[in-house]
């Protein structure tokens, strides 16, 4: 009987159902999962009186088939006397999942060609997580380290960008606008 009880044991082990917890995703996986159609507001902080200012703003976002290269376009209202804002993202993942090059496009504008460093932070599921884009490249007239958080947490997104002088590691980080999205429509 002992026998038989231990052999029953090691057969159980064998063929237990545990399951193991399941990896995070990649980043641009992830990213990739945003397409479709958002809607929000853009949000700058006025640096004289420190007050948040809002530009209510549609997104679209689109994978090209190549399954590496994703579009963004983004409508700003700038109130009634205004004609919108229209920007324009085009970025490449890179091979490793690590890195992203992106060109951005806005009338009256020169080209922007940067890169960004891309860290999945957070992982939570497939609609639940925090990446970390940074770089480092001109804010305003200043060189600087530039880091934007994007959140999501299911048909919400936030990203905060905030900006520190570069070759300062000791100084603090300051915010320097953010984006909150509700999701209107999936691609």
């Amino acid at each position: 009987m002992r026998n038989l009880t231990a052999v029953s044991l090691a057969f159980a082990a064998t063929f237990a159902t545990d399951t193991p917890a399941q990896p995070a995703a990649s980043a641009t996986a992830l990213i990739q999962k945003l397409a479709g159609e958002w809607s929000g507001a853009l949000g700058y902080k006025d640096y004289q009186s420190e007050e948040l200012f809002e530009l209510p703003v549609k997104t679209t976002i689109r994978n090209i088939p190549d399954g590496v290269t994703q579009i963004r376009e983004s409508e700003f209202d700038e109130g009634a006397k205004q004609p919108p804002v229209w920007i324009m993202t085009a970025t490449i993942f890179e091979r490793d999942g690590a890195q992203l090059t992106y060109a951005g496009f806005r009338k009256g504008r020169d080209v922007e060609l940067r890169k960004q460093q891309i860290r999945l932070e957070r992982y939570a599921g497939p609609t639940n997580w925090t990446i970390v884009y940074s770089e480092r490249g001109l804010d305003g007239d200043s060189q600087s380290d530039i880091r934007i958080t994007e959140t999501r947490d299911g048909d919400s997104l936030k990203e905060v960008k905030e900006v520190r002088p570069l070759n300062d590691a000791k100084a603090a980080w300051t915010f320097r606008n953010q984006t909150v999205l509700k999701r209107v429509a999936t691609k």
